[in-house]
């Protein structure tokens, strides 16, 4: 491509006019059958992704599937796992766009036989690819305003139309909720806090604060919408450091944290959870320095994020202060991988998609991946890229 392309005549015109590509057949980028990926309505899997399907691409766009390849089954299948846990499992020829990071940074398409054929310095894959942005997404009818929503998702009562409120943060919960729902009585709760009753929660009510979880209809309403979400969210069960700016969503329910998790991704925000034993005060009647801990049984999810100065993390004030001015650089806009492993072709597919850079989002973790053909691109630059008149291109398929 380089030759043919980067050597040119005196006149400015290509030293080299014909050219002749030959691609094997099957060269499909594949993922395998039960592979995730996000829709607007939700997540499908490639074994069940249709021609005409809504997809999203790099940026957060939504395009469509133009195409879909037959299953294979021969081609070598390998499990690529992520820094923060999750896991593709991609065909030997399928493209990563990323950097490559050893010496000077590069651009690179990979394929996944070249990423796990790459030499390892410091037992570490030298590739990292960039988070997408957020998903964009139609404005939802959504039962409960989304801050009530997650307000209630983290400190609301399972069963009752009340939400709890530590004493500091009243005025600033309120001035979220109040234009929107009556609060019709109040009462000093145990501890630092309060209790407020909001009958308009009695269509969210569950039979346990274990069924807690962020309903789908949320996870796929508009960013607004979302973002709105997050920030009851963090306003009731969340925190951001005031040196670093991480962000941490604490619960002990492991469905409400992944699907806080699966939230904080459609935002293009990199996030992880890790886990600790659950505690409790000992005296409920003493301020929580002075109370002392006890263990409950249980384990608490934390969910972690960077908070950047761009991002309406939370509704709270004091909380929003400590967030931290956005670095592109560094890690919180990259995906590492952390190992790539061989394994057995259990069925894998590809499809193609519409959108300009010919990348979309597969995965719980929304990650950016790329189906582009080389073939493809040469003849769209020959015919109209180049500035060189009366182009001809003939394409062939045969057996």
């Amino acid at each position: 491509v380089r030759d043919v392309f980067g050597v040119l005549k005196s006149n400015g015109y290509r030293q080299f006019n014909t050219a002749y590509v030959e691609i094997p057949k099957k060269m499909g980028k594949q993922l395998a059958l039960d592979t995730l990926i996000p829709t607007p309505s939700g997540f499908t899997t490639m074994e069940k992704v249709r021609v005409g399907d809504t997809l999203f691409d790099e940026r957060g766009d939504p395009c469509r599937v133009v195409a879909k390849s037959a299953v294979d089954y021969n081609e070598q299948a390998y499990r690529i796992t992520f820094k923060d846990g999750q896991t593709i499992d991609a065909g030997e020829r399928h493209q990563w766009v990323g950097e490559y990071t050893h010496g000077k940074r590069k651009q690179r398409i990979m394929t996944t036989g070249e990423l796990y054929r790459m030499p390892k310095y410091d037992d570490v894959i030298r590739f990292r690819i960039a988070m997408p942005g957020a998903i964009s997404t139609a404005e939802a009818k959504l039962p409960i305003e989304p801050y009530l929503m997650g307000y209630w998702l983290g400190n609301g009562n399972a069963v009752k139309p009340e939400i709890t409120i530590k004493t500091a943060d009243v005025a600033g919960v309120l001035k979220n909720i109040t234009p929107y729902y009556d609060v019709t009585s109040a009462w000093k709760n145990t501890g630092e806090s309060f209790v407020f009753r909001v009958p308009a929660l009695r269509s969210t009510l569950l039979k346990s604060y274990h069924q807690k979880v962020i309903p789908s209809v949320y996870l796929r309403a508009s960013r607004e919408q979302r973002f709105r979400l997050l920030q009851g969210l963090m306003d009731s069960d969340g925190c951001i450091d005031g040196t670093k700016g991480q962000a941490i969503y604490t619960s002990t329910e492991r469905s409400l944290s992944e699907s806080v998790s699966e939230l904080l991704w459609s935002l293009g925000i990199k996030n992880a959870i890790s886990t600790a034993p659950s505690t409790e005060r000992n005296d409920w009647g003493q301020k929580s320095n002075d109370c002392g801990r006890r263990d409950t049984g249980e384990i608490l999810y934390y969910v972690k994020f960077t908070a950047f100065t761009d991002l309406p993390i939370c509704g709270l004030y004091r909380k929003n202060q400590n967030r931290v001015i956005r670095n592109s650089k560094t890690r919180s806009h990259f995906r590492y991988i952390d190992r790539i492993d061989q394994i057995p072709n259990a069925g894998m597919q590809c499809i193609q998609v519409d959108s300009p850079s010919h990348q979309y989002l597969v995965g719980r973790s929304f990650l950016p991946t790329h189906n582009s053909e080389l073939a493809a691109a040469i003849a769209l630059l020959l015919t109209c890229g180049d500035g060189e008149e009366r182009a001809e291109v003939y394409g062939c398929a045969a057996d």
